[in-house]
């Protein structure tokens, strides 16, 4: 009797033990065994931040990933120019985040807005996913991202509640060789209207452009955006894990109200049609945005890290 308990116990033992070895196998992170670059420091001396890193593995939009993200912008606005954000333009395929374009239909395209010398209906849909969870200082974030072949911009970015401080960690178009070799960083501090929040100046707007070293085109693989927000007045941007831009009061980081970037930012994910080119023509067909070779943006898995304790 007590040696079919013991067999029993082992056999036990060894499956239990084959079934913890495959939950962490699935559970293991995309990025597992990356280190953080150089200039950030050592792993060990961080600690990921579990509510805004994600490795997007869901068989659809799950419980678990609606903890995590808004399936739009957190607060309804539809998008700059012809976008118009749709929840509908966001899924979950083969491990990835995918955002993607279309044509809107006539009827719900809605009325003709004149943003100076350019008027538009919104005519062109695409995904927004926002992090539920809001970020401070001092914190390293990294996403592994394709863009997509179109005219849209593809968009990794961060933005405070009150709608007047922005990091775009990178902000890429996929329309010509040119552009998708290029990872652009940018920042804004917007002066707004404090009863209508209409936007009335930006303090920032100094975008830097920046390449892999073999000028690899950021549509045709994934390639890591990298951002350290050390203090308000203090980021760094790394592609692909090096260092490409300091971005402090000591380079062109500038705030008349002298406020920086002291509050909360909430991550986003968008894919956007921007006023400023649509006024040049430059702005995607009709047979690229319904064209899924091509009006697809990926993103693999994204990670955070503060200090450790």
């Amino acid at each position: 009797m007590f040696c079919r308990f013991v067999v029993l116990i082992s056999i036990f033992a060894t499956l239990f033990s084959c079934s913890n070895s495959s939950i962490n196998h699935i559970n293991k992170p995309d990025w597992d065994g990356l280190s953080l670059p150089s200039n950030v420091g050592k792993l060990d001396n961080w600690q990921l931040i579990t509510k805004v890193s994600d490795n997007f593995n869901y068989s659809g939009k799950t419980a678990e990933f609606n903890q995590k993200w808004h399936d739009n912008h957190a607060r309804g606005w539809k998008g700059p120019g012809a976008t118009y954000f749709s929840a509908k333009h966001s899924q979950l395929l083969d491990g990835n985040l995918v955002l993607s374009s279309a044509v809107v239909p006539e009827p719900e395209q809605g009325k003709i807005v004149d943003y100076g010398n350019f008027k538009s209906k919104k005519t062109i849909y695409t995904g927004f996913v926002t992090a539920k969870e809001s970020i401070t200082y001092p914190i390293y974030v990294e996403a592994s991202m394709k863009i997509s072949s179109i005219a849209l911009a593809s968009n990794f970015w961060m933005l405070s509640d009150d709608d007047k401080y922005e990091i775009d960690v990178t902000e890429t178009y996929g329309d010509t060789k040119h552009n998708v070799q290029q990872m652009s960083t940018n920042y804004h501090i917007f002066k707004r209207d404090p009863v209508t929040n209409e936007y009335l100046e930006d303090y920032g707007h100094k975008a830097k452009h920046y390449k892999t070293s073999d000028k690899a085109l950021l549509n045709q693989d994934f390639h890591r955006f990298g951002f350290y927000w050390k203090s308000p007045t203090h980021m760094e941007f790394y592609l692909d894990g090096k260092f490409v831009r300091e971005l402090s009061s000591n380079t062109d980081l500038t705030d008349p109200d002298g406020h920086f970037f002291d509050r909360p930012m909430r991550i986003i994910f968008d894919m956007e049609d921007h006023v400023w080119r649509a006024r040049k023509g430059i702005t995607p067909t009709v047979q690229e945005l319904n064209d899924p070779t091509k009006n697809r943006m990926y993103v693999d898995w994204i990670r955070a890290y503060r200090p450790a304790q």
